[in-house]
């Protein structure tokens, strides 16, 4: 296996050095988000706590308007944009992602689903920032595809915060 970038830890470090808080709302990861994050000794300082909402019924419990599910989809940039800012508003964070997609098979309780299709948000203040990822995962586990999904939202992290006066 090649050897990737930490963008996990270095996205930590960053926020550990700039004293910024964040949080995350996950359903396709399943938690991989924040416990990437936690491996970076002195997490504590920036990481307020997190949501799984793996079901529907999770994501409108926790805030997310079933309005937004009902008229995007789950699987939706609406519905991660939903995602981030509920969570967000919970924890009061400066930082907060929402990420939603699937996992290798279509998903039977969700028409949109689509394999290897992932939407997340990042918001940093009261700006938020879309993205899509489409990869063929076909020959991936789930924990592969897992990976290679908080992979890409660590990366897009870490490259805002870089740019961005947080």
């Amino acid at each position: 296996m090649q050897n990737k970038t930490d963008f996990a830890k270095l996205t930590t470090e960053f926020l550990i050095k700039e004293n910024k808080t964040i949080t995350f709302m996950e359903s396709c990861t399943s938690g991989l988000l924040a416990s990437k994050l936690t491996d970076t000794e002195g997490a504590s300082a920036i990481f307020k706590g997190s949501l799984v909402t793996y079901s529907n019924e999770m994501k409108i419990s926790a805030g997310v308007p079933s309005k937004i599910i009902n008229k995007y989809g789950v699987y939706s940039a609406e519905c991660a944009k939903a995602m981030t800012d509920t969570v967000q508003k919970i924890y009061g964070t400066d930082i907060a992602v929402g990420i939603t997609g699937t996992t290798g098979n279509v998903d039977p309780s969700n028409n949109d689903s689509v394999k290897g299709q992932a939407f997340f948000c990042i918001k940093i203040k009261d700006k938020s920032y879309d993205f899509f990822i489409e990869e063929n995962v076909s020959a991936l586990s789930r924990m592969e595809i897992k990976q290679l999904y908080t992979q890409k939202v660590f990366e897009s992290l870490f490259k805002l915060l870089e740019q961005k006066d947080t």
